[in-house]
């Protein structure tokens, strides 16, 4: 006989919470890094938004396959309050929209690291524990780029 067929890790409410807070961030944090690599002013805001966008859209992918066996739809786009911000910053050019970008990213920071952190200490599911150390990991290197 076949050995039973491998069961997905179910997910927790608040692992589906967690899905859906990376979900969001990475979304919006393309978008901004998007923008990023045309209005910055600084050539390192450029370049590391091109760096975001490839590394943040590899995460995207992880995260629709991570949920792709269980009953969780992503959000296809960001959330209006971050559409907003977006939509903000495209309309700033230069040592401006390096301000505005850094302060974001940093308060993006602030309030990413507590949900990682309890989310990667509060969940069963390798995979989501995995996606989000390896999260934590990419936010410090862009964190230490930008210093």
């Amino acid at each position: 006989p076949l050995p039973p067929l491998q069961q997905a890790p179910t997910l927790t409410i608040a692992d589906t919470d967690l899905v859906q807070k990376l979900n969001e961030m990475d979304l919006t944090r393309i978008a901004l890094a998007k923008i990023a690599q045309t209005n910055a002013a600084r050539s390192d805001i450029a370049t590391l938004g091109a760096t975001m966008v490839k590394d943040l859209t590899g995460n995207q992918d992880r995260l629709t396959k991570l949920v792709s066996a269980h009953a969780i739809t992503l959000a296809p786009k960001p959330s209006a309050a971050n559409q907003k911000i977006i939509d903000r910053m495209q309309h700033l050019h230069g040592a401006a929209f390096d301000r505005a970008y850094m302060r974001y990213l940093s308060h993006d920071d602030a309030r990413m690291k507590p949900v990682l952190a309890s989310g990667i200490a509060g969940s069963g599911n390798t995979d989501l524990t995995k996606l989000a150390t390896d999260t934590q990991t990419l936010l410090a290197a862009y964190e230490a780029q930008l210093k």
